[in-house]
């Protein structure tokens, strides 16, 4: 009997519980998992980014191509005036209102550290921001479309592989050297 009960107490033990081992090996493969987690996430947030920093270039292509169709020229920005930024993207944006574009539209995802982009949202009304630099044309109907020159350039290498450029067929380039080697 006394054999038997030695039995049954050796075997509640083992089973009773995890050992200190056990539980860091635990603690260390979840932790393991939760870093390459957090790497895999950080590269599809960092895509999903450009994704939407080239769709916003394709909107802004698209109404650009709306105003020349609408006015017969490219947007001409007053040349009698000195520009500050805000006044610069505030023109670029009121211009192109009309045709669907909103001010969120002219910021890449990936520049809003970059433009202190909480910043922004408390001066909305008052300032204007944007990630885009239009290229100026004169105001004949075909200009824009006439040459291979961007027409919008991103302001910095927001995303790793140069500058995003949008070409007047709508396509969305990378380069670090915009206006060079054309």
């Amino acid at each position: 009997m006394k054999s038997l009960m030695k039995k049954d107490s050796s075997l509640r033990r083992k089973t009773a519980g995890l050992s200190l081992l056990e539980l860091l090996v635990t603690i260390l493969i979840i932790g393991i998992l939760i870093g390459v987690v957090a790497a895999v996430s950080s590269k599809f947030i960092k895509r999903a980014e450009k994704v939407k920093c080239i769709s916003h270039m394709r909107t802004l292509h698209t109404a650009f191509l709306a105003y020349m169709q609408d006015k017969g020229h490219w947007p001409q920005m007053p040349k009698d005036q000195e520009w500050t930024e805000s006044g610069f993207f505030k023109f670029w944006i009121i211009s192109l209102e009309p045709y669907g574009v909103a001010q969120d539209t002219w910021l890449c995802p990936s520049d809003k550290l970059f433009m202190g982009y909480k910043k922004m949202e408390k001066k909305r009304k008052t300032e204007y921001f944007g990630s885009y630099a239009p290229t100026p044309f004169d105001d004949a109907p075909g200009t824009p479309l006439r040459w291979n020159q961007p027409w919008l350039m991103e302001r910095g290498n927001l995303h790793g592989n140069g500058a995003h450029i949008l070409m007047p067929d709508g396509s969305v380039q990378e380069s670090t050297q915009a206006f060079f080697g054309r």
